[in-house]
């Protein structure tokens, strides 16, 4: 997206580069135009880069500078006089400028809807195919029948996920709504306003700005915190930790609380930037500890259950041991590898975070996922792993085989097997988004990019974490 907006920025610097033009003019235009390319690096919202961009003024000083070097070879030519107050060009040059920014705000906005359209997904995968072909050592893909059989293959994909999902590429209603640059232009177009009335001069034009607070409302704050908000909404719909919730409250209380201690109520830029870096530390190393110790859970619990899964008879024929080149021999690797690998990371889970397999299950981190049914295990089955399974995963040790049997039968190895492995409400936190999605981008949205929520058959009971002993 950040060529969508860059690109006709891009195009001028190019053009006066084929000119063979130079100067202190030029050399300003090319450092204003990187340190856009810099704020689109930084930047993931477009309504925050456009925001910083004009409190930078960035728009207007390219512009500016892109005028001047274009128009200094003929007013060099005709001897033009140089450093002369002309208090009515000035301001005309100011109003301008910010009648070019709200025509690139809008051209980067409509390059951006273009870009998200996905009309150009199938060229653009061909293009990345010719580029895998161009750098991948040949005869490579000869096996699965080469790249005309890849790329067949690829555009078959593609076609049947089109048909499923016909929006599974089409990004255009997102950026309609999370991007429209109304908002923003809003406040640009009421300094234009000012600067066209009549008698009016380049000092009151800038004076009557900072009087009546135009020149801050231009800064784009106003456009930041709906950005604030809009990633609320996801978060309420995704709550990742109760981390993440924490954070974004706290930076939609401060930027409210800034607001209302300036004259204006908007906030200064530097001063909300600065104050959204300190929440953005203050909550890394709570996030970073919850995400590292959530993965240290989560595989201690995908060992224990992989490793009791490979005893069972029909392992050879499921993934991921029906993969492998001897599928037998995979399954008896997983059985004596299994508890010495477990183990080492159970270890490691009590030197670096002092928790032990039994404090796992009073962990906020599964605490949380239980709450919101990102859990993968149902209640039972999970019982099933701390009860039969982990007493038995040990270095050197066989799984008995009344537990093999056990842990066959909750696995659904056929149509006569029920399920019961599985949490029954995995498809909740999906749904939650999907209510979420429908409301925000429009009804029936998020099943026409990702298709409709299938859920499992899964025969257990719903999560009920107050009977669960282990997390008392």
């Amino acid at each position: 997206m950040l060529n969508a907006i860059l690109g006709s920025f891009k195009n001028m610097m190019d053009d006066c580069k084929q000119k063979n033009l130079s100067g202190s003019d030029f050399d300003s235009m090319c450092e204003a135009y990187a340190r856009m390319e810099q704020l689109g690096q930084e930047h993931s919202d477009m309504n925050a880069f456009n925001a910083q961009m004009m409190t930078e003024n960035l728009y207007g000083k390219f512009s500016d500078f892109y005028g001047r070097a274009l128009s200094a070879p003929s007013a060099q030519s005709s001897g033009a006089a140089a450093g002369g107050y002309d208090d009515a060009a000035l301001l005309k040059q100011s109003v301008d400028a910010l009648k070019q920014a709200i025509i690139t705000i809008r051209k980067s906005y409509q390059d951006a809807i273009e870009e998200a359209s996905g009309k150009n997904v199938q060229q653009q995968n061909q293009a990345g195919l010719d580029f895998l072909e161009r750098n991948t050592e040949k005869g490579l893909f000869s096996a699965t029948g080469g790249m005309e059989a890849l790329r067949t293959e690829t555009a078959k994909s593609m076609g049947e996920t089109l048909k499923k999902t016909p929006n599974a590429f089409d990004n255009t209603v997102e950026v309609e709504v999370l991007s429209n640059p109304e908002a923003l232009i809003k406040p640009i177009q009421d300094v234009i306003d000012l600067g066209e009335q009549p008698g009016m001069t380049l000092p009151r034009f800038l004076r009557t700005q900072i009087e009546t607070g135009l020149d801050k409302a231009m800064d784009g704050a106003v456009a930041a915190r709906d950005s604030y908000i809009t990633e609320k909404e996801f978060i309420d719909a995704s709550p990742v930790s109760s981390f993440h919730l924490q954070k974004i409250d706290k930076k939609i209380q401060r930027f409210d609380e800034l607001a209302a201690a300036n004259k204006f109520h908007v906030p200064n830029w530097t001063e909300l930037k600065f104050n959204m870096d300190d929440i953005d530390r203050e909550f890394e190393r709570d996030i970073q500890q919850w995400d590292r110790v959530k993965r240290r859970w989560e595989d201690l619990l995908w060992d224990l259950s992989m490793w009791s899964l490979s005893y069972c008879s029909f392992a050879p024929y499921i993934k991921p041991w029906a993969m492998a080149k001897d599928p037998v021999a995979a399954t008896i690797h997983t059985q004596n590898t299994g508890p010495g690998i477990f183990k080492e990371k159970e270890k490691l889970l009590q030197k670096y975070f002092g928790i032990s397999f039994h404090d796992i299950f009073k962990q906020p981190s599964f605490l949380w996922d239980v709450k919101y049914n990102y859990i993968d295990y149902s209640q039972e089955f999970l019982d099933f792993l701390i009860e039969k399974i982990y007493p038995e995963c040990n270095p050197f040790n066989q799984l008995p085989s009344d537990k093999i049997e056990a842990r066959a039968s909750f696995y659904k190895r056929d149509r006569n097997a029920e399920d019961r492995e599985n949490n029954p409400e995995a498809h909740i936190p999906a749904d939650r988004m999907r209510i979420f999605y429908n409301k925000k981008f429009g009804e029936g949205r998020y099943e026409s990019k990702y298709g409709n929520i299938e859920k499992n058959d899964s025969k257990a009971a719903p999560w009920n974490i107050a009977t669960f002993k282990y997390s008392m």
